[in-house]
């Protein structure tokens, strides 16, 4: 089966703004090297602790470069096996680094979140994969229980005609193309979605991704589609299409 567009999509950037975000993600504080444990993650994991001990604070007036160092670090603490080491303070205190981030990017250029979008697009796939473990099978199992229950709850609220609720399931950047979708449909066809789409069977989880499999009979024929899931910024699963 193949997967969706999204996660083939590849990215071109300058050197210059690679070797930016990584001169400033030193000059940041995650930086640190003097580990005695070779183990990979506890040491991303000590980095990250460093960075949200020293910048869990708004930004003011720092250089665009600072705050485009301060993003990639923010980023590589949202990374599962990492964020799974932080202590309960630790994840509110990265919760709120990652709100901020989202104010702060409203107010920069078109061209400088471009320039974010890029960075991060080069750096984060090769760190993920450096991190990334095969799941266990309890794993697997607890992530399935997961991610059933929010595309159940997501076709409760369609049969319920609960738009608003329905797209609250979906990533921010799909949000608004599903309200539309949905807005298209009578009561009728939003309830058909609920029965028609509640079949769907876990085809593969790759680092913060979830492909699923929906199947369906749609006019006496068996039909197969696509469903993703995918982490936001927040580090919630959530619906990034079907």
């Amino acid at each position: 089966m193949k997967t969706v567009d999204f996660f083939k999509d590849s990215f071109v950037i300058k050197k210059n703004l690679y070797v930016l975000l990584v001169i400033f993600i030193l000059l940041i504080g995650l930086q640190s090297r003097s580990y005695s444990s070779p183990d990979e993650v506890e040491e991303y994991a000590q980095q990250c602790k460093n960075f949200l001990n020293r910048h869990s604070g708004e930004l003011k007036d720092e250089s665009f470069e600072k705050i485009l160092g301060y993003i990639g670090n923010a980023q590589i603490c949202r990374i599962e096996k990492i964020h799974n080491k932080l202590n309960e303070e630790e994840k509110n205190r990265l919760k709120n680094v990652l709100t901020h981030i989202e104010d702060v990017k409203k107010e920069l250029s078109k061209e400088k979140q471009e320039r974010i979008n890029e960075s991060i697009a080069a750096i984060m796939p090769a760190i993920e994969k450096e991190l990334w473990e095969e799941l266990s099978n309890d794993e697997l199992n607890e992530l399935d229980i997961l991610l059933r229950a929010k595309w159940n709850g997501m076709l409760k609220a369609l049969e319920q005609n609960d738009i608003d609720e329905a797209v609250n399931y979906f990533h921010h950047t799909a949000s608004d193309r599903y309200r539309k979708l949905f807005k298209t449909l009578n009561p009728g066809g939003r309830k058909k979605i609920g029965k028609d789409l509640a079949n769907i069977q876990l085809v593969e989880v790759v680092t913060n991704a979830a492909i699923y499999e929906i199947t369906s009979e749609l006019k006496g024929e068996k039909s197969s589609f696509q469903l993703a899931f995918v982490k936001d910024c927040h580090g919630e699963w959530v619906i990034k299409s079907f």
